[in-house]
């Protein structure tokens, strides 16, 4: 057994906190949470004191990509073999831990599904991960490589999207992923901004036939849906479709988000990249196409993440992060920071990372809150991140299902 003694705890759920907290662990489970006079700590039990910490559950990203990514140049990731994706996306998963990241799904890498396996099975140390094995698009698509021959984006063992068209390829498609190990199916109902100029984020990338049967096809086999959408119109063709979660949703309007918070559907807003690439993507080597884009949609994003908000969206932390220097993996936190700019209290932020990512994800019953019974994915920060969100920042102990994965409560406050 385990003993967290000492810090102010925040639950995930929003409560207001519990100052010097004990939190028993065992079995990887949460076994007691309440205050440090009211809980006895059984003499054989490890005793790690937190004081003038704060307790959170660990976070939850639900929108990463294990790619291995090192830069923004498409052809570097497409054409490097997936021995070298999955050493760089190892490193990677490293740093969301230190970073205290015990959850993401990732939205889009044939590679995170070995990825999985491997963390799984304790052969490398990482998140929980949640697969969507490679994303489903039409020929053409937001994230087709348009740069190369048809029929090698079409090969088996291509590192792009699946391409499909028409619906009964649609159907097969979703198959191929869950057979592959998928837990979730992700597709796109608009174009991107990044990865090839003639995507276009005002056009629908499928006809109502062709995701319908994405959809239908995941939810009769059990599985959930993911849908990248930007534009309005794609916004609500995926709602009316049946997703389960809508990335990005950059210029959602007000009927997509009463569809949404009747529908109870979560928007993953993911503002890290799009806000980094609009302003730091030239730097990064991002070609001019991509960074006009971005800038575009980033001057619009505030204003409909504000409506979201207020019309009573459910929100659930995500990144977009693929390891490029832009937006690099451990650096994660810095969307609680940007959602709180956008008009999110600190607390709310929180639970959008926490307890609201976990709904997000089918997982409420086994993390996201701090809570008897959850598996104990615990992080400290060092200072109350209600009173400044800034404080996710400073990470110095991070718990993954009961085992302590990083420390640095020997360092010094900041």
């Amino acid at each position: 057994m385990i003993a967290l003694v000492g810090a102010t705890l925040f639950d995930g759920l929003g409560s207001p906190p519990l100052p010097r907290a004990t939190l028993l662990v065992e079995g990887g489970l949460i076994a007691r949470v309440g205050r440090e006079q009211d809980v006895a700590v059984p003499p054989h039990a490890r005793v790690i004191r937190l004081d003038g910490l704060s307790l959170l559950p660990g976070f939850i990203d639900c929108h990463v990509h294990l790619q291995g990514k090192r830069d923004l140049d498409l052809r570097h990731h497409i054409l490097v073999g997936e021995g070298l994706r999955a050493a760089r996306a190892t490193s990677d998963l490293r740093r969301l831990l230190d970073a205290g990241v015990t959850t993401v799904r990732d939205c889009g890498s044939y590679t995170a599904l070995a990825l999985k396996q491997a963390v799984a099975e304790g052969s490398i140390p990482g998140p929980r991960i949640i697969t969507v094995g490679r994303f489903i698009e039409r020929t053409g698509g937001a994230d087709d490589p348009t740069f190369m021959p048809l029929a090698w984006s079409r090969a088996d063992g291509s590192s792009g999207p699946r391409l499909a068209d028409g619906a009964d390829d649609c159907r097969q498609a979703v198959r191929e992923q869950l057979r592959d190990g998928a837990d979730w199916i992700k597709t796109c109902s608009t174009g991107a901004a990044f990865n090839h100029a003639g995507s276009r984020t005002d056009i629908s990338e499928w006809t109502r036939d062709e995701l319908g049967a994405i959809v239908d096809e995941a939810h009769r086999l059990g599985a959930r849906v993911a849908v990248h959408a930007h534009a309005a119109r794609g916004i609500r063709e995926a709602i009316e479709a049946g997703a389960d979660t809508i990335e990005h949703g950059t210029l959602i309007d007000n009927d997509s988000c009463r569809m949404m918070a009747e529908r109870g559907i979560p928007l993953v807003p993911t503002f890290f990249t799009l806000h980094r690439m609009a302003t730091a993507g030239t730097e990064h080597g991002a070609p001019d196409f991509a960074v006009v884009k971005a800038r575009a949609l980033d001057e619009q994003h505030e204003r409909t993440f504000r409506r979201a908000l207020e019309l009573g969206v459910p929100i659930a932390m995500g990144t977009d992060c693929s390891g490029a220097s832009l937006c690099p993996h451990g650096q994660n936190t810095a969307e609680l920071e940007l959602m709180v700019a956008a008009g999110m209290s600190p607390s709310d932020a929180l639970v959008a990372t926490t307890s609201g990512a976990a709904r997000a994800l089918g997982l409420e019953h086994e993390t996201g809150s701090l809570e008897v019974g959850k598996h104990a994915d615990i992080v400290a920060v060092a200072d109350n991140p209600v009173r400044s969100i800034k404080a996710v920042r400073d990470v110095r102990f991070v718990m993954k299902q009961g085992t302590v994965v990083a420390d640095r409560l020997s360092v010094e406050p900041s």
